[in-house]
């Protein structure tokens, strides 16, 4: 019997990878400034795992902890999420909290250990001031590093209530003074920066994808 006692789940990864995506429309069709942030996160962090030599089974792991990074944020009103105003200490608090959430919801279901701490661990810094639990950069693997420039990266070129995107320079001038004082893996950011024109295509290809179905989604629930 698996930790959730009443759930039969089928642990398939192509079965896994089916059900997180369905979960990641779910948490970021909330809100049309994050509705492809998932498929983004997930297809840089696909192209940045293969890049830094995991296996094709190790890759597809990744591809699911992209999908659920942000469960979590299911927990986070959707007030806060749109809000075009700068968030107060509160506030903060709560968006801050999502990826508390997405571990200790991931933590229940058993052999999601190894993705539960790629997918979770995505706002940990390698001098340990990152949350939620202050891991330190001897405690983070390589997925949850590739992870976080993979949030990161994705989420400051997307356009959000009280920002545009950034474009290519400005968006390395942020990872690169990350990297500097030691937030983020200085290796897995050069070849971030090597292959950008690649992950920007696979990036917005499968965005995309994801922008048809949050059309059809909205369309749905407008009728």
């Amino acid at each position: 019997m698996d930790k959730l006692g009443y759930l039969p789940l089928d642990f398939e990864l192509d079965n896994i990878g089916k059900f997180a995506n369905m979960f990641s429309h779910i948490v970021d069709f909330r809100s049309p400034f994050t509705a492809t942030h998932s498929s983004g996160v997930t297809a840089v962090t696909e192209y940045l795992s293969k890049m830094m030599g995991f296996s094709d089974n190790e890759v597809f792991m990744m591809k699911i902890a992209g999908y659920l990074h942000d469960l979590g944020k299911l927990a986070v009103p959707v007030e806060i999420l749109d809000k075009s105003a700068g968030l107060d200490t509160s506030e903060f608090r709560i968006v801050k909290s999502h990826s508390y959430h997405t571990y200790r919801i991931l933590e229940n279901i058993t052999n999601l250990e190894t993705i539960n701490s790629w997918a979770a661990f995505h706002h940990e810094t390698l001098d340990g001031n990152g949350y939620p639990f202050h891991l330190k950069e001897g405690e983070l693997s390589l997925g949850a590093r590739i992870m976080a420039i993979a949030d990161i990266l994705t989420a400051i070129t997307e356009d959000r209530p009280y920002r545009k995107g950034m474009g290519k320079k400005d968006s390395f001038d942020v990872l690169d003074d990350m990297a500097k004082n030691n937030k983020i893996d200085p290796h897995i950011l050069a070849v971030a920066k090597e292959n950008f024109e690649e992950i920007s295509i696979e990036r917005e290809k499968a965005e995309n994808i994801t922008s048809i179905d949050y059309q059809e989604y909205r369309n749905i629930f407008k009728k």
